[in-house]
């Protein structure tokens, strides 16, 4: 399952490929995980077993070194697991279904990724078209851009220089962006490590009123407090314990 190399970083991000997604928008979209593990867990703690519903929120926590973003990159693909399963709709997210599930997914790496260098944001925003990761609806104008910033709480020219904003500004840019790119799953890795709290809180909310189904890695507790699900993981005696509250 979900066997991707990790020199295919950038096209996991943007699902790049050449076969269209299938659409599932016409079926309630479920996402299971069955007893999931990366294999950088402690071989005593219990695996992931959650199902998650369009609105809700499964926030992975935990001290360092525990393997949160390494479960974070098998769920997205960057990563083969140890062993377990993914289901998005009843269907099993194998090898045969990489092409599918790089299409429902918009991956947000804790570094986000701008570009090839020296672009403004508008380039940014677009990079998912240039790269021919999105064939399926329009290059976005500069309305739908400037709409896009703005629900991610920056308010920016798309000429503006991307090395010239900071972190937080980088990562509201990326959240922009996949507004854009319109896919029902959100992987995100401590989206927040850059944002002051009301830019947090911001994001929070622009989570909860999408019709999204969000993961996420992060130590932020308001964070956490407003996911619906809580998979901790922790460290004691060289080992991890990890338990899910629901």
């Amino acid at each position: 399952m979900l066997l991707l190399p990790y020199t295919s970083f950038i096209h996991c991000v943007f699902g790049c490929s050449i076969m269209s997604a299938n659409s599932c928008s016409s079926h309630p979209r479920q996402l299971i995980f069955h007893e999931l593990r990366s294999g950088f867990e402690a071989s005593s703690a219990p695996p992931l077993s959650v199902a998650l519903q369009v609105g809700q929120h499964l926030a992975i926590s935990g001290v360092s070194g525990c393997g949160k973003t390494s479960l974070l990159q098998v769920i997205a693909g960057l990563k083969a697991p140890k062993s377990g399963e993914v289901l998005y709709n009843d269907l099993t997210i194998g090898e045969s279904a990489l092409h599918f599930w790089r299409q429902q997914i918009c991956y947000f790496p804790q570094q986000a990724v701008m570009g090839m260098g020296g672009e403004c944001v508008r380039d940014v925003l677009h990079l998912p078209w240039r790269l021919k990761a999105i064939t399926q609806f329009p290059l976005p104008d500069e309305q739908a851009c400037l709409s896009a910033l703005r629900k991610a709480g920056i308010d920016v020219l798309l000429e503006k220089t991307i090395a010239s904003l900071s972190g937080g500004e980088k990562q509201r840019v990326a959240v922009a962006r996949g507004l854009l790119m319109q896919r029902e799953i959100w992987l995100m890795d401590e989206p927040t490590s850059a944002l002051d709290p009301v830019g947090r809180d911001h994001i929070i909310q622009l989570i909860e009123d999408s019709s999204l189904i969000c993961i996420s890695v992060s130590h932020d507790p308001v964070w956490l407090t407003n996911a619906t699900h809580v998979h901790t993981m922790s460290l004691s005696k060289d080992e991890c314990n990890v338990s899910i509250n629901q």
